[in-house]
C-alpha cells in the first residue's frame, strides 16, 4: 500500500458516530470507551451531588453553630457584665453609706473649712481633723480592702489621705478630673483603672506604682451641699482585675475589659503566654499594659512581631466597639467571623459598652473550639469522599483495564495489529498494521460494516482475488485476506513510503516531461500485465498511482485499488456495475463507460491513462466543470484540449500526439494496446530521460517525514 502526503497521527473516530456506522475493528473498543465515559459521567454526577450535599450540610451546620455561638457569647457577655456591674454597684453603695455617716461628715466638713480658711492643703492634710476622719472610716477601709483614701476638695486639692505622700497634691487635669466632676453634682461614680501618675500627675513620690480603681462618693455638709469627694482606691489587679477571669482549662473562653483607647483594664487569662512572648514582665498583670491590638500572627505559636505595639492595628472587636461608640451606637455586638485577638489567636467574640463606666466588656472563644463540630463534619465527609473516591478509582481502573483489553482486541484483524488509521474511502478504512509474528508494516483495508452489502463484499473479494494474480513490480502486492470476527472482509497489502501523483501535482504543479514519462511507463507496465490476464482496471486516476521509495529504488510507481476490475474472459463473472451505477471518477472515465458502465475493455484504461498524462504534464484536469453533469457532458461531447494549449508547450510532438490519441472520444481512435503506448513513451524517454540523480535530488528535498506520512486510502 503506498503512502499519501503527511497525515499526522491516528485519525480519531467521531464520538457521535452511531455504533452501526463505526469501523468494525473499533466498535467494541468504542463501546468500552462509551461505557467508561458513562461511568465517569455518573461518578462526576455522584461526586457533584455529594459535594453539593456536603456544602449544604456544612452551610446548615455552620449557620446553626453561628446561631448557637451568638447566643452563647451573648449569654456569657450578659453574665460577665452583670457580675462586674453588681460588684461595682455594691462598692458604690458601701461608699455612700460611709460618706453619709455623721461623724465622717463632721470631720470632712472641718477639713474643708480649714482649707477654705486659707490653710495650705498640705497642712490641712496633716491636721488632727484628718486623723479624726481616718479613724471614722478605718473599719470600712479594712472591710473593703481599700488601699488608699483621698478626700478631694472642689478645687481638686487632696485635703486628707491615708498616706502622707498624697498630702498637698492635686488631682491632675484630664480624664480622672473629668470622671470626678459628677461627684460634686451629687453622684457616686466608679472610675476605671488609672495609674497614680496619671491621676495626680507625674513627678511625685507616690505609694503605688500599679493601677488603682476608685469609687468616688459625695460628702455633704449639714445643709446637704456637696463639699468634697471621698474616694476609696483599690488595686485593680486584686478584685476588680480578676472578676472577669475565666479559669476553666476545658475551654478557651475569655472575658476582659478595655477602655476607649484599647488598653486592657482587667487581667488576661493568658499571662504565661504573654510573658513568654516578652509582652509582660514578671509580676505584671497586663492591666493598662496590654493593648487590645493584633500582633499579626499567633504569638503562642512562636510568632514575634518586628514592629512596636503602637503600630499594630486594633483587633476587629476593639476597632468595631470603639468605632461604634464614636458613631453613637450600637453599643454591643457579636462577631462570628474569625479574627485575631491580642495574642494573635483566631477567635470569635462579643462586646458591650458599659457607658457610665467608660469601658468595654469583651468575651471571646477560639475558632477551633467554637466551630469544632464543623471539623468533625468535614472529617466525616472527607472520609466518606475518600471511600467513594477509592471505590470509584477501583471502578474506573477496572473499566480502563477493560477498555485497554477491548482496544487490544479491537485493534486486531486476523494476525494483524492495527496501529493507526491512515486513510478512509467511501466504503473502507485503511490502517497501518503489523503482522503479529513477522512484525513487518502492512496496510490493511477493512470494509465499513455499515456498507458491507453483498455488492461491496463481492467487490472486495474480487479485488483481492484478481489482484493476487498479478505480480508486476508496479502493481500493489497483496499479502493476505480474510474476515474479522464480525464477519467483515479485509485484506493486507504492502505499505509503501511515498505520495500519490494527485498529491504530487497538487503540491508542486506540473511535472517535467521526463519525470511524467518515467511514471507513465511504469503504469503501463502494471496495466500491460493486467490486460494480458484479461483484467481491466477501470479506475486508473492520479489518486490510485503512488510515487514511492521502494526496495532502494526512487520514483517507483505503484498502481493501487483494483476494486473495479472487470474480467473480460469470463462472461459469467458477476459485474458489480450491473446496477447501472457509475463507479469510478467521471473525469478519468472513457465516454463509452459513461454511456454504459459495464462497457469497458483495455482501451477504457488507455483513455484514463491519457487523462492522467494530461494532468501530470499540464498540472490541469482534462476537463473543468462545476458539476458532475457538466463534466459528463464535456467528456462525451467536448474535444480534449491539446497539451500545448493547456500549458505544456515543452511536450514533444510525439508525446502530445500520443496523449491526444489516448483521450479520443471513440475507442477505435485510441492506441490498440497499452504495449503500443509503452513503446511510444519509451521513444520519448530516450530523448527526455529521467535520471537517477534527478530523482535522488528531489527525494532528498522532499519535506515529508517518515513518521508523519500515511498510506493513501486507495478506497472509492
Amino acid at each position: 500500500m503506498a503512502t499519501h502526503e503527511p497525515v499526522p497521527g491516528l485519525r480519531k473516530i467521531p464520538e457521535n458516530l452511531p455504533a452501526l456506522l463505526r469501523p468494525p475493528e473499533a466498535a467494541s473498543g468504542e463501546e468500552a470507551r462509551e461505557r467508561l465515559a458513562n461511568l465517569v459521567v455518573i461518578v462526576g454526577i455522584v461526586a457533584l451531588a455529594l459535594a453539593v450535599m456536603g456544602w449544604w450540610s456544612h452551610a446548615q451546620v455552620r449557620q446553626s453553630l453561628r446561631d448557637l455561638r451568638a447566643a452563647g457569647l451573648t449569654a456569657l457577655l450578659e453574665a460577665e457584665s452583670g457580675a462586674l456591674t453588681i460588684w461595682i454597684d455594691e462598692k458604690k453603695r458601701s461608699a455612700e453609706r460611709w460618706a453619709a455617716d455623721e461623724p465622717v461628715q463632721r470631720s470632712a466638713a472641718a477639713l474643708v473649712k480649714l482649707a477654705q480658711g486659707g490653710m495650705d492643703p498640705a497642712a490641712v492634710c496633716r491636721s488632727p481633723a484628718r486623723h479624726e476622719l481616718l479613724d471614722q472610716i478605718r473599719p470600712f477601709v479594712a472591710l473593703e480592702e481599700a488601699v488608699a483614701v483621698n478626700l478631694v476638695a472642689r478645687d481638686g486639692a487632696i485635703i486628707a489621705a491615708l498616706h502622707d505622700d498624697y498630702c498637698g497634691l492635686t488631682v491632675a487635669k484630664g480624664d480622672f478630673e473629668r470622671r470626678l466632676a459628677p461627684v460634686f453634682s451629687g453622684r457616686t461614680v466608679f472610675v476605671r483603672p488609672f495609674t497614680e501618675a496619671e491621676r495626680v500627675g507625674p513627678g511625685h513620690r507616690l505609694p503605688f506604682d500599679r493601677p488603682l480603681v476608685w469609687v468616688e462618693t459625695p460628702v455633704r455638709d449639714e445643709g446637704g451641699e456637696v463639699i468634697a469627694a471621698l474616694g476609696f482606691g483599690r488595686l485593680a489587679e486584686d478584685r476588680f482585675g480578676t472578676l472577669l477571669l475565666l479559669s476553666s482549662t476545658q475551654s478557651s473562653r475569655e472575658a476582659y475589659a478595655f477602655d476607649a483607647h484599647g488598653m486592657m483594664l482587667t487581667q488576661s487569662r493568658y499571662l504565661g503566654d504573654l510573658r513568654l512572648a516578652g509582652r509582660l514582665g514578671p509580676g505584671e498583670t497586663g492591666i493598662l499594659r496590654i493593648p487590645v491590638r493584633d500582633p499579626g500572627a499567633d504569638i503562642v505559636a512562636g510568632f514575634r512581631p518586628s514592629t512596636p505595639e503602637s503600630d499594630w492595628p486594633l483587633t476587629k472587636l476593639a476597632d468595631t466597639a470603639i468605632a461604634a461608640k464614636a458613631a453613637g451606637g450600637p453599643f454591643e455586638g457579636v462577631i462570628l467571623e474569625p479574627y485575631r485577638d491580642y495574642r494573635g489567636a483566631s477567635v470569635i467574640g462579643a462586646w458591650r459598652w458599659l457607658r457610665e463606666k467608660e469601658m468595654v466588656i469583651a468575651v471571646e472563644i477560639e475558632e477551633g473550639e467554637a466551630y469544632a463540630p464543623l471539623k468533625y463534619l468535614e472529617i466525616a465527609f472527607g472520609t466518606l469522599l475518600g471511600f467513594f473516591a477509592a471505590a470509584m478509582l477501583a471502578a474506573i481502573s477496572s473499566s480502563l483495564w477493560a477498555v485497554r483489553l477491548k482496544q487490544r482486541e479491537a485493534r486486531r484483524v486476523g494476525p494483524y495489529t492495527l496501529e493507526r488509521e491512515i486513510g478512509e474511502g467511501g466504503i473502507s478504512h485503511v490502517f497501518l498494521a503489523r503482522h503479529s509474528h513477522l512484525k513487518r508494516p502492512v496496510a490493511v483495508k477493512v470494509l465499513k460494516a455499515a456498507l458491507a452489502t453483498d455488492e461491496m463484499t463481492t467487490r472486495f473479494e474480487r479485488e483481492v482475488q484478481l489482484c493476487s494474480r498479478l505480480s508486476h513490480p508496479n502493481t500493489i502486492e497483496i499479502y493476505d485476506y480474510g474476515r474479522t470476527r464480525e464477519g467483515t472482509f479485509y485484506y493486507a497489502m504492502e505499505y509503501l513510503d511515498g505520495l500519490s501523483l494527485e498529491d504530487l501535482v497538487t503540491r508542486e504543479g506540473r511535472l517535467p516531461v521526463s519525470r511524467a514519462v518515467h511514471a507513465l511507463r511504469q503504469v503501463c507496465g502494471s496495466l500491460k500485465e493486467a490486460h494480458e490476464r484479461g483484467l481491466v482496471h477501470r479506475d486508473v486516476k492520479p489518486h490510485n498511482l503512488m510515487l514511492c521509495r521502494h526496495g532502494g529504488e526512487l520514483d517507483v510507481v505503484k498502481v493501487l485499488d483494483f476494486g473495479l476490475v472487470k474480467e473480460l474472459e469470463n462472461a459469467d463473472t458477476r459485474d458489480i456495475t450491473q446496477f447501472a451505477r457509475v463507479l469510478g471518477t467521471p473525469l478519468y472515465m472513457a465516454p463509452e463507460r459513461l454511456r454504459n458502465p459495464a462497457d469497458a475493455d483495455a482501451r477504457a484504461d488507455i483513455y484514463a491513462l491519457g487523462a492522467v498524462a494530461f494532468f501530470l504534464l499540464t498540472g490541469r484536469r482534462l476537463f473543468e466543470a462545476q458539476t458532475d453533469h457538466d463534466l459528463v457532458y464535456q467528456v462525451l461531447n467536448v474535444p480534449a484540449p491539446s497539451l500545448a494549449d493547456a500549458g505544456a508547450p515543452d511536450a514533444p510532438p510525439l508525446l502530445a500526439s500520443l496523449v491526444a490519441r489516448c483521450v479520443a472520444k471513440e475507442r477505435d481512435e485510441r492506441p490498440a494496446s497499452v504495449a503500443e503506448v509503452a513503446a511510444i513513451l519509451a521513444q520519448v524517454a530516450r530523448e527526455r530521460p529521467w535520471r537517477e540523480e534527478d530523482a535522488a535530488a528531489w527525494w532528498a528535498n522532499w519535506p515529508g517525514r517518515p513518521e508523519a506520512k500515511a498510506p493513501a486510502p486507495a478506497a472509492p
